[in-house]
């Protein structure tokens, strides 16, 4: 059985939503990793030898799923990474607001002012709400209820 247009256009909107996210998140990252490092030493949960090559390899990463997204080219997986990234923020914000850390998320970039973090975590809710509807749809889209292998 066909999907139906809705369900087509519905995923492609929420999928292109998840990855002009990812993209715009990404790119300030990318061109400022030193900052985006900071911002992670100030979550306080990786040893210090592991912030550098995250700060450089993570925004990287986000930025290849964002266009997996966008052009539909392993959208699945990338709809499945970009859901699993989010929860892993979630979970890194979480304990940040928990201890009580006073930083900036790192979200969008290094802007050295510090926000409330409960804003981000409640904004992040959101953007996890648009990919798992993608998630949902992208699975309701194809004709037999499964991913594709």
């Amino acid at each position: 059985m066909k999907p139906s247009g809705w369900v087509i256009w519905a995923e492609r909107i929420a999928r292109w939503t998840v990855a002009g996210i990812f993209l715009a998140a990404a790119v300030p990252k990318i061109l400022d990793p030193s900052g985006f490092a900071a911002d992670i030493s100030h979550y306080a949960m990786l040893p210090d030898g592991l912030v550098n090559p995250l700060a450089v390899i993570l925004p990287w990463i986000e930025a290849v799923m964002g266009l997996a997204l966008l052009s539909g080219f392993s959208a699945e997986g990338g709809i499945v990474l970009a859901n699993l990234m989010l929860l892993m923020f979630l979970g890194a914000m979480g304990q940040a607001w928990i201890r009580g850390l006073d930083i900036n998320c790192g979200c969008f970039g290094h802007s050295g002012a510090r926000g409330e973090i409960l804003l981000s975590i409640l904004r992040d809710f959101g953007f996890l709400a648009v990919a798992l509807a993608a998630l949902g749809l992208r699975y309701r889209r194809n004709k037999t209820g499964k991913f594709p292998a």
